[in-house]
C-alpha cells in the first residue's frame, strides 16, 4: 500500500483536472473518463489506471530476521509522551518551528523534515527498561489498517553498520510477486488500479 497509494492520488488527480473538459462537453466526469480509457485501449496505448508490468516484476518481497530487540510503537500515546519530555524545544518542520504539541497526525504525516528529526530523537535518546536500546520503530501506516494484514510500518535502525560492524540482520527468503499474488490484488483494489 506504501508504494501503491501514490499512483491512486494520481489518477484520481489526473481524473479531477478533466472536470472543465467534461463540463465543457456536457458529460459527467466519469463518462468522459471511461470514453477515453476505450479509446487508449482501441488504440493500443498503456491503459488507464494500469501500472505497467515492470512495476510488480521489478520488485521483489523480503523476509528479514532481526536480532532480538523491542520496537518503539511510534503512534503510541506513551511515545508521543516521552517525546515530549525528550525534547523540551520546538520541533523543526519543513515549515519553520512546530508550535503546538505532537500529535499522531504529526507522527504519521508527510513531513519528513518532522518525521526525521522524531525519529532522531528516538534512535539517540531512548533505552528501554531493560537496559537495551530499540531496534527501530514501528506506526500505523497513514493509508490505514486493512482488515487482510497488519498495516503496520517498521523502520530499523542500522546502529550495528553505522558503528563500523557487521549487520546482524539476515535475508531469510524472497520471492517475486506474481501476477495473481493475493496482497497486490488487495492493494489494486484498494486503489482502484490493476497492474500486469
Amino acid at each position: 500500500m506504501e508504494l501503491l497509494a501514490p499512483y491512486r492520488t494520481d489518477v484520481s488527480r489526473e481524473r479531477r483536472a478533466l472536470q472543465p473538459i467534461a463540463d465543457a462537453l456536457g458529460k459527467n466526469l466519469d463518462e468522459l473518463w471511461r470514453d477515453i480509457v476505450a479509446e487508449w485501449d482501441e488504440t493500443g496505448s498503456m491503459k488507464a489506471s494500469w501500472l505497467p508490468r515492470t512495476f510488480r516484476e521489478g520488485r521483489r518481497v523480503y523476509a528479514l530476521a532481526f536480532p532480538a530487540g523491542s520496537w518503539i510503537d511510534n503512534t503510541a500515546t506513551e511515545t508521543i509522551t516521552a517525546l515530549e519530555d525528550l525534547h523540551e524545544h520546538p520541533w523543526p518542520t519543513a515549515d519553520g518551528e512546530l508550535e503546538e504539541p505532537l500529535t499522531l497526525a504529526h507522527l504519521t504525516g508527510d513531513d519528513r523534515t518532522l518525521t526525521t528529526a522524531i525519529a532522531r530523537v528516538l534512535r539517540d535518546e531512548v533505552t528501554l527498561d531493560d537496559g537495551t536500546r530499540p531496534l527501530g520503530v514501528r506506526f500505523l501506516s497513514k493509508h490505514g489498517h486493512p482488515a487482510t494484514g497488519t498495516g503496520l510500518c517498521w523502520a530499523y535502525w542500522m546502529r550495528d553498520v553505522d558503528s563500523g560492524v557487521p549487520e546482524p540482520t539476515t535475508i531469510t527468503h524472497h520471492a517475486s510477486i506474481g501476477e495473481h499474488d493475493p496482497d497486490l490484488a488487495a492493494v489494486q483494489a484498494y486503489c482502484r488500479i490493476r497492474a500486469r
